[in-house]
């Protein structure tokens, strides 16, 4: 385990006691700081800062504002320590910049964890830079991951229209994989004929790390997106596996600058697969109980498998005229903020299917699309939401070979 060096702020001795006498017996370095206006000054030379109670009159969410603020500490993982269990708090902190938020009383085996899980994100940012360097755009490569665990929700719609504004706008090559494999319709959504699919890349063990081999299965769209749709065959899921899928997407930054997925609604070994290997995951929504319940539960299995997801993002699809959930609660269930809501419209969306041209193309300004574009701005950079804390009640205790993260 790599020692680091931890900027500790936090006003309650008998909390600072715990937080030390944990991450010194784990191999790390903890330095408690009582001066609010010395955080900012030492966190850049920092691995991570611990942020708790506060002397008055600044709190924690203004030292997070502060840090996220300053060029030099604006990349430093910072872990939020709530004062309680009050969703409003931890949405709060999350908001301002924390990368994760915990609460008190602070249990030893989570604090120790969620440190080394946000000192192993932060390692693999950075090696991920160094590896990738930046497009010509100045930007990083991007994987951006589509997923619900309920069906008909917009998933797929959300993708295509995502990918292709990000295309469209020309400043970067993108990609995007229909791994939905088993009614996986991208596609139908771009009118692309299926000449190869993902499965049969996937099942070319040569091409997967050349390059050139994996651009010949893809199939081009006039937006100047470079599309590989799933199979016609459901049965090919077989063909589909764990270790080719990571192959692959592996090679494929040296093609594409933004990749984008539609991972369907099955959670199994692929889609954490993909979850953990994601720069940022959308998460669609709608305002209904079967949908949220659905979602509370994901939710709470991937907190309990540990499934390292570096950046979460939740979009609210309006798919019925009037809504039968509000926002707020459904922001209070999930522990975060939504970031975009897509408007009710009932005969946009079949049409754009039904003729294979997404709504970001239509020849006439309309709500859908640029809601699409605006999340395509949002998960094209790097100001992703970070990760909540664990929903209420939930405690890890792994959940068998389905969700074991690789490597473990």
């Amino acid at each position: 385990m790599a020692a680091n060096t931890v900027l500790l702020v936090e006003n309650d001795r008998g909390t600072a006691e715990i937080v030390k006498s944990v991450l010194s017996r784990a191999g790390h370095t903890v330095e408690p700081v009582g001066d609010s206006e010395d955080v900012v000054r030492e966190a850049s030379r920092r691995d991570l800062v611990i942020i708790g109670s506060v002397p008055a009159p600044r709190n924690a969410i203004d030292i997070c504002r502060d840090l996220r603020s300053d060029p030099g500490s604006s990349s430093v993982p910072i872990l939020g320590v709530a004062q309680g269990t009050d969703a409003e708090e931890r949405v709060a902190l999350l908001e301002a910049g924390a990368d994760d938020v915990m609460v008190r009383p602070v249990d030893p085996r989570e604090l120790e964890a969620r440190v080394e899980a946000l000192l192993l994100r932060s390692r693999r940012k950075w090696s991920a830079r160094g590896l990738d360097g930046a497009s010509a755009a100045g930007q990083q490569r991007r994987l951006i991951v589509f997923f619900s665990p309920k069906g008909g929700v917009g998933t797929t719609t959300a993708a295509v229209n995502v990918a292709v504004a990000l295309a469209e706008a020309g400043r970067r090559r993108v990609a995007i994989l229909d791994l939905d494999i088993q009614w996986g319709q991208v596609a139908t959504h771009l009118n692309v004929s299926i000449r190869q699919s993902i499965a049969e890349l996937l099942g070319d063990e040569a091409a997967l790390s050349n390059p050139e081999d994996i651009a010949g299965y893809a199939q081009a769209h006039s937006s100047g997106l470079a599309v590989f749709p799933a199979p016609r065959r459901p049965e090919s899921i077989d063909f589909v596996r764990v270790d080719p899928l990571r192959k692959m997407l592996a090679t494929m930054p040296s093609l594409y600058d933004v990749i984008v997925v539609d991972a369907g609604s099955v959670l199994d070994q692929r889609a954490v697969t993909l979850f953990e290997l994601a720069d940022e995951v959308v998460f669609l929504v709608a305002p209904e109980m079967a949908g949220l319940n659905a979602l509370q539960s994901m939710l709470e299995a991937l907190y309990q498998a540990d499934a390292a997801i570096q950046q979460r993002r939740f979009v609210l699809n309006h798919l019925f005229a009037r809504d039968l959930v509000r926002r707020r609660d459904i922001e209070m269930t999930i522990g975060m903020p939504i970031a975009v809501e897509l408007p009710f419209e009932p005969f946009l969306y079949p049409k754009a299917v039904n003729e294979g041209v997404p709504v970001v193309l239509a020849p006439t300004r309309n709500a859908p699309a640029d809601s699409f574009r605006e999340l395509a701005t949002l998960v094209g950079g790097d100001d992703a939401m970070p990760l909540p804390g664990p929903p209420a009640g939930a405690q890890r205790r792994g959940l068998g070979g389905l969700l074991r993260r690789p490597g473990a």
